[in-house]
């Protein structure tokens, strides 16, 4: 048993008790001694020593159980200084109040042993998250039972603390797979986009060299279409020609015929000119002679003109033969005009469509760019907040450190096609100061993550304002880019 510090210079209860024992017993034994010297032996002075020595012993044996059990409080409460409140004092029957005393620190022991075990299963269920063992505070007395169901409460902030973690740990770790996949993907339709503009690009040589095509066919079919016109007159010209010529052929025929008439007919007056000449004898002889001639002339003259006959018969027949192939060849010419004409019609409306066309894809290129370059934008937010997340550390917070000359959108506006297509726009202009307050907004957020936002409030919420600021700013600059697209085509 230690001694306290309080009272290490001063006999404990038991020491006192044995010395009061021993000086009682001392001071009796001296006043016997003395009697004897004085008054002579007796047997008193021999009984009341012995007397006194027996009761001081039994006062001591029955005093130092007190004292004893005294000592055992002591070391109970030594033991409980120590953690160890499972040790009780026992054998303490006859006691009287001492052992009260005893037994209301077992009963105080027992509480609190019985408070620390209620407590120790409960938080040891608690770190193995199984928060439906509450401690149990029924027939626990007064601040014990109020420390209990203060504990329990705890307990169940403590659940509801933990459910709320576990859900944030979950929508975080959602969060990230979203992001990351997301940022990956978005990279993805990054690249996919820029071969798509890419191919819109051949799209458009090939569309822009087909429109050539056709206004080159057009103009030629145009000459095609003007020549056939002539032609087609030229034919209409021919048959009118051959027509008058075959007309003449008939009225030829005819004269033919008036002197194949004439010529019968003076062939038959030279025959009774000669007979009227025979008859004459020699004086008709003469006429005879003229009227053979006469004859001869005629026979002559019919013979002439049935060859011219036969001649002029070939000739109207040939005539004819020509009228009708250059009426069909007038005819096949006038059917390929019109098919000409329907063809210079639809070449037409081939170079109308390839212009239209054109018009389309550099429409449908723009889109292709513009979404590419809202893409590349949301690349550099998303880039944001995953380096906000990283408190401004990682190669995503490095990649917006840029300024807003230098990231992928800054240089499709400044240097790239943005300008060379749109710089005559007024939502091209807007967009430029947009776009600055976005990155100004983005490094300044980067510049409050690194604060302690997590113990000032201030900190934390001038980083939401920026963020917030940012995002504004970011929606300005979809806006001005769908904007552009809109002005320049209408």
């Amino acid at each position: 048993m230690n001694n306290s510090h309080i009272s290490k210079n001063i006999l404990l209860l038991r020491q006192k008790f044995l010395v009061l024992c021993c000086v009682f017993v001392a001071v009796i034994i001296g006043l016997s001694i003395a009697n004897i010297f004085l008054y002579g032996f007796n047997w008193l002075n021999l009984v009341v020593p012995v007397f006194t020595v027996g009761f001081a012993f039994y006062a001591y044996r029955d005093q130092i159980r007190p004292i004893m059990v005294l000592g055992r409080i002591c070391d109970a409460l030594e033991e409980a200084k120590q953690g160890n409140i499972h040790v009780r004092i026992t054998q303490t029957k006859g006691l009287g109040e001492v052992g009260q005393v005893a037994w209301a620190l077992n009963d105080f022991l027992d509480i609190v042993e019985t408070n620390f075990k209620e407590l120790s299963n409960s938080f040891q269920r608690t770190s193995q998250k199984q928060f439906h063992r509450n401690g149990l505070s029924d027939g626990m007395p007064g601040e014990f039972a109020a420390t209990m169901d203060n504990i329990n409460i705890a307990i169940r902030s403590m659940h509801d603390a933990h459910i709320f973690s576990t859900q944030n740990r979950l929508k975080s770790e959602l969060h990230h797979i979203n992001t990351s996949n997301l940022l990956i993907n978005l990279k993805n339709n990054q690249q996919e986009l820029v071969s798509l503009s890419q191919r819109m690009d051949d799209v458009l040589s090939i569309a822009t060299q087909n429109r050539d095509g056709a206004e080159g066919s057009r103009e030629t079919v145009k000459e095609l279409k003007y020549a056939l016109e002539d032609m087609n007159q030229r034919m209409t010209s021919m048959e009118e020609t051959a027509q008058r010529l075959g007309s003449n052929s008939v009225r030829i025929s005819d004269t033919i015929k008036i002197i194949t008439d004439i010529a019968e007919q003076t062939n038959l007056l030279a025959l009774n000119a000669a007979i009227e000449a025979a008859r004459a004898g020699e004086v008709g002889r003469g006429f005879a002679v003229v009227a053979d001639e006469v004859r001869m002339l005629a026979d002559r003259t019919r013979s002439s003109t049935a060859e011219i006959s036969n001649v002029v018969t070939s000739l109207t027949e040939q005539i004819q033969d020509m009228v009708s192939q250059t009426m069909a060849v007038g005819e096949q010419t006038a059917k390929v005009g019109d098919e000409v004409n329907h063809f210079h019609t639809n070449f037409d409306q081939v170079a109308n469509s390839s212009q239209e066309t054109i018009a389309l894809i550099n429409q449908t290129k723009d889109i292709a760019f513009a979404t590419l370059v809202k893409l590349d934008h949301i690349i550099y937010m998303q880039n944001g907040y995953i380096g906000l997340e990283s408190n401004g550390e990682g190669n995503e917070a490095h990649a917006v450190s840029v300024d807003h000359h230098n990231c992928r959108l800054g240089k499709w506006y400044y240097e790239g096609e943005g300008y060379e297509s749109f710089k005559d726009l007024p939502a091209y202009r807007r967009l430029a100061s947009h776009h600055k307050e976005v990155h100004s907004n983005m490094h300044v957020a980067m510049d409050l993550v690194k604060q302690d936002w997590l113990n000032d409030d201030s900190v934390l919420h001038s980083l939401i304002a920026t963020i917030s600021d940012a995002e504004k700013a970011s929606n300005h600059v979809m806006g001005c880019i769908s904007d552009m697209v809109a002005e320049k085509h209408g």
